[in-house]
């Protein structure tokens, strides 16, 4: 068995430990010995959402989700684009991490969240009652329906 981490738990434990200047520096040098390695991607768009950069980490989440098409990516994409004032991006993303995972719950939440900011009360619903149907916390699940009894006032 290995001691040594591999280079992407590496810069994993980089994040985790806010050494974020160590992180892109590794980062950096993994993407030019490694240029397709998406994981990298996933990575360096992660720690550039951490750091407030939306707009690099939109860019990166876009390039990843060309070749890697999953529920978390999309849902990343959407908070990034979320953050970056996109709204109209993050609901498409959003909508997309759940057309890649329908049992995907996060981002039925947060439709309903972008939805009822809108003033757009029924699809806020229909978002809030299709994430009850799914897999979550109980304490999660009473929030939400505290959510929707206001909406339905």
């Amino acid at each position: 068995m290995k001691n040594e981490l591999s280079r992407i738990e590496y810069i994993r434990e980089l994040i985790k430990d806010c050494r974020y200047d160590e992180a892109l520096d590794a980062l950096e040098l993994a993407q030019e010995k490694e240029p397709d390695n998406w994981e990298l991607f996933y990575e360096f768009a992660r720690l550039q959402f951490e750091l407030g950069d939306y707009a690099s980490a939109v860019a990166n989440y876009e390039q990843l989700v060309e070749h890697h098409k999953s529920a978390i990516v999309y849902y990343n994409l959407g908070e990034a684009y979320e953050c970056n004032n996109q709204l109209d991006k993050a609901i498409g993303a959003y909508l997309k991490a759940i057309v890649a995972n329908e049992k995907f719950p996060f981002a039925y939440k947060k439709l309903g969240m972008l939805f009822m900011a809108r003033n757009d009360m029924e699809s806020a619903k229909e978002y809030f009652n299709d994430y009850l149907k799914l897999d979550i916390a109980k304490d999660e699940k009473e929030s939400v329906e505290k959510v929707l009894k206001r909406i339905e006032k």
